[in-house]
């Protein structure tokens, strides 16, 4: 089986990628995208704006964003997508991340994807992110916990959700339903991705995110003296993931304990340097408004840390669990996270127990080869 997987996600398709490549019924895995922009991870065929990214270039596309508020890098996409077309054939199983897996303009972003349906087999879209049919299923249901639900209580906020527009753009629309005609299934990948889906004609069900668990040490209790809390900001999702309110927790905690507690903070890091900079925290904070965890929460509870995060009802019921069992969860209320996070800082036993349970956790669900297994079975149960 040869499969191809265009975009990137929170590094979905990498750790995917990797659990297909050991899996004895795969021949090639070929991953083509950007790197998921700063976060840098590795792809196949990059489709990474290199010139716009420049220095002058940088210049000359903030300059032309300010006047007409698009972003010139998309051309630079869509040109080196293009470039990549004739290696991008005979494939048994593509792969979609979200309705705009190349990011560039609408129209050329259909043609391309036209001709990548005509050269190969099997197309199959994961729903991750904000996406046609999520924006609109969110917008009809502003209650349900997601990352809009500050937009939804803050309309002031509309410039820091200016992204979320594009997926209300007629040309993306039509991009949506292209892919979804010619698409065999849409995949959620986590549960975040499963209620504006589930009711869709070619829903097949939810696959767990995939976690590189090689290289990780098995868990190993700790003597724990100074309470280590991280905090990574991504200043382009800052108000989606409800980072002002683990800041806001923060400063209280670090009024309450002082020296008793240390405090990492990283902001716009690429992959590798964030994972070297989380190493030696004991509590990750991870993302307020979300049933679920994403990639980077789930790296760290592989890795034994107590991660606070999404961890819903939904969360609960669909593996079984009890409430703080593998992770914190994570709500928009700064003196519920002042509590959460005392607790652990005056019962620093309970953060070795928490931590084994989340690895324990991570690699009986999440495991990338075990995920591997699910998106193939998946694959070839769709004709």
């Amino acid at each position: 089986m040869r499969i191809l997987l265009i975009g990137d996600y929170s590094g979905l398709h990498s750790a995917l990628k990797k659990g297909l490549s050991q899996h004895k019924g795969v021949d090639e895995v070929v991953l083509m995208g950007d790197g998921d922009k700063f976060k840098d991870f590795q792809v196949d065929l990059s489709i990474r704006p290199s010139w716009t990214n420049s220095r002058w270039g940088t210049f000359i596309r903030k300059a032309i964003h300010k006047i007409i508020r698009w972003d010139i890098a998309e051309l630079e996409t869509g040109w080196r997508a293009q470039r990549q077309l004739k290696k991008l054939k005979d494939f048994d199983v593509v792969q979609l991340i979200n309705d705009r897996p190349i990011q560039t303009g609408a129209s050329w972003e259909r043609k391309l994807l036209n001709q990548v349906f005509a050269q190969n087999k099997k197309v199959f879209l994961l729903s991750c992110g904000i996406d046609v049919h999520g924006l609109q299923y969110l917008t009809a249901h502003p209650a349900e916990v997601s990352l809009l639900q500050p937009l939804f209580t803050h309309p002031e906020l509309r410039t820091h959700y200016a992204y979320v527009d594009v997926y209300r753009k007629k040309g993306v629309i039509k991009t949506q339903q292209l892919i979804v005609e010619h698409c065999k299934g849409i995949i959620a990948s986590d549960l975040d991705y499963v209620n504006p889906n589930k009711f869709h004609p070619k829903y097949v069900g939810l696959i767990p995110h995939p976690v590189v668990l090689e290289g990780i040490q098995p868990f190993k209790a700790k003597e724990i003296n100074r309470v280590c809390i991280f905090l990574g900001i991504n200043r382009g999702n800052y108000y989606q993931k409800g980072i002002g309110y683990f800041e806001e927790a923060l400063a209280h905690i670090q009024t309450k304990y002082g020296k008793q507690i240390e405090v990492v903070i990283a902001e716009q890091l690429p992959y590798a340097a964030y994972q070297k900079a989380q190493e030696k925290a004991h509590i990750v904070l991870d993302q307020v408004f979300s049933k679920d965890q994403g990639y980077n929460a789930l790296e760290a509870m592989a890795k034994g840390k107590v991660v606070c995060t999404g961890a819903s009802a939904d969360f609960l019921l669909q593996y079984q669990l009890k409430e703080d069992e593998v992770c914190i969860s994570a709500k928009p209320d700064v003196a519920y996270l002042v509590d959460k996070l005392s607790e652990l800082i005056d019962n620093k036993a309970v953060i070795n127990e928490i931590g084994q349970r989340a690895q324990a956790f991570v690699q009986q669900i999440h495991d990338c080869k075990i995920i591997a297994n699910q998106y193939i079975n998946t694959w070839e149960s769709r004709n």
